[in-house]
């Protein structure tokens, strides 16, 4: 995994990397946001980055990157760590990382580029309100009677209807099921704005 320990200077974020060889040594070099995106362009991605001004693949670069801190690491310094591509459709980027070496600490974000913008997504399901998350649960809980709580182990689905509206799809557990299934349970809801859900759009199925 690589490894990028960044310092702020007054021009761009500049960042230390640290890469794992085949004899197990580390390689260190320094690397600007700059450098991060023209690795981007070179990237497996690379027709898709090419549809896009220098000045959307500087604004995904900037969000390429996590922290991990010292007291996490039980290192010296926190960490700042690559993020990884693992899809990019539909002008929507999806990015995946751990925090740590178990199925629990998986993270996932998706990045839109709209309107030469970024838009953070998130997980979709996040950016709903604390009310509308209540609210969403309590539906929930009403077709399934045994309803745990939404997985945070699975890649949520984000996509754009016909509309315009974000189409986003999520699992939940019950209490029989184990974390690690990812749950039985799914569910999906139109959004206009991520932060409060359509009721009449919302599916809730239980899966075997």
């Amino acid at each position: 995994m690589s490894i990028l320990s960044c310092k702020n200077t007054e021009n761009e974020k500049k960042a230390e990397i640290a890469t794992e060889t085949k004899k197990d040594s580390i390689v260190e070099e320094k690397m600007t946001i700059t450098q991060i995106s023209d690795t981007l362009k070179k990237s497996d991605y690379s027709k898709e980055f090419a549809k896009y001004s220098d000045e959307i693949i500087n604004k995904i670069s900037e969000n390429m990157t996590y922290v991990l801190t010292k007291e996490e690491t039980a290192r010296a310094n926190d960490e700042e760590y690559l993020k990884e591509i693992t899809s990019f459709k539909d002008n929507i980027i999806s990015l995946y990382w751990e925090t740590c070496g178990t199925g629990g600490c998986v993270q996932h974000q998706k990045l839109q580029i709209k309107n030469n913008d970024l838009i953070d997504l998130g997980n979709g399901y996040e950016k709903l309100t604390e009310s509308e998350s209540k609210k969403l649960d309590s539906e929930i809980k009403s077709k399934i009677k045994n309803y745990s709580y939404i997985s945070g182990r699975n890649e949520n689905e984000i996509s754009i209807t016909k509309n315009g509206n974000y189409l986003i799809g999520i699992r939940g557990l019950t209490d029989e099921d184990g974390e690690a299934t990812g749950g039985t349970i799914e569910i999906s809801y139109e959004t206009k704005d991520l932060k409060t859900y359509i009721p009449s759009t919302l599916k809730i199925t239980k899966i075997n």
